[in-house]
Order: C-alpha cells, then structure tokens, then sequence
C-alpha cells in the first residue's frame, strides 16, 4: 500500500467522507487514517460538522402564514423607505 502523509490526507478528506474517492484511494487514506491519531482527530471532527450541518439544514419550511408576514413586512418597511 503506497505511504501518505498527513497534507494528502486533510486535503482529500471531505471527498472521502462523501465516498467520492476510488475504492483504491479511500483504502489508502483509510489505512493512514486508522494508524495516524492526528488525521482519525481531524477525520472525526469534519465529520462531525458535515452531519451537524446536514442535520440543521433538514428543518422544516417555515409554514406558510410566517413566510407571508415576514414578505409583507420585507415590503412594508421597503415602501416607508423609497418615499
């Protein structure tokens, strides 16, 4: 298996945790990662971001009466400014 250090890691990272890397080069970094503490931290962490992200951005849309006030307000203060 072809030696990697660290920089090729935490460069690739992201493309391995969204499995867009070859089977070949998700095994290399794999490897380095199950033996480096550095980059399984760093793996780990981005990780972690990645699913907080996906999970807050899985809310709900806002219903629909909210939306109409907050445009009927966007609209309101826009009209009190422009006269």
């Amino acid at each position: 298996m072809r030696e990697i250090d660290c920089s090729y890691v935490e460069e690739r990272v992201h493309q391995f945790l969204d499995g867009e890397l070859s089977d070949r080069e998700a095994d290399v970094l794999r490897h380095h990662i199950n033996a480096c503490a550095h980059c399984l931290d760093e793996t780990d962490l981005v990780d972690a971001i990645k699913k907080l992200v996906k999970r807050s951005s899985a809310c709900p849309p806002a219903p629909d009466a909210l939306r109409l006030r907050i445009v009927t307000q966007i609209q309101t203060v826009t009209v009190r400014y422009e006269l």
